[in-house]
C-alpha cells in the first residue's frame, strides 16, 4: 500500500531524521570524494572553526581513501589547509 508507506515515512521516520537530504555543493562533493555522509557535518563544523571551505576538507579526506569511524581526521586536514592559506598570503 503506497499510501500507507508514504504516511510512515513521514509520521513515524522523518521526526527521527536531523537533516533533510539537500543538493549543495557539499553534498555533491561529498559523493564525488567518495566518502560517508557521516563525513559532511565534521567537514561543515570543522569550516566554521578553521574558516577552510568543507568541500575542500570532504575532497581531502576523499584524496585520502577515509573512511566511516575516520571522521575526526577532518581537523588535520583543516589545519593543514588553514596554514597553506596562511603562508600563502
Amino acid at each position: 500500500d503506497v499510501m500507507a508507506a508514504l504516511a510512515t515515512a513521514e509520521e513515524v521516520v522523518q521526526p527521527y531524521m536531523q537533516r533533510q537530504p539537500t543538493m549543495d555543493r557539499n553534498s555533491v562533493v561529498m559523493g564525488y570524494a567518495g566518502v560517508y555522509s557521516s563525513f559532511l557535518l565534521h567537514a561543515e563544523r570543522a569550516s566554521e572553526r578553521y574558516g577552510v571551505a568543507a568541500h575542500e576538507l570532504l575532497l581531502e579526506a576523499g584524496r585520502r581513501g577515509y573512511v566511516g569511524g575516520q571522521e575526526d581526521m577532518i581537523i588535520p586536514i583543516a589545519l593543514e589547509i588553514q596554514a597553506e592559506q596562511a603562508g600563502a598570503a
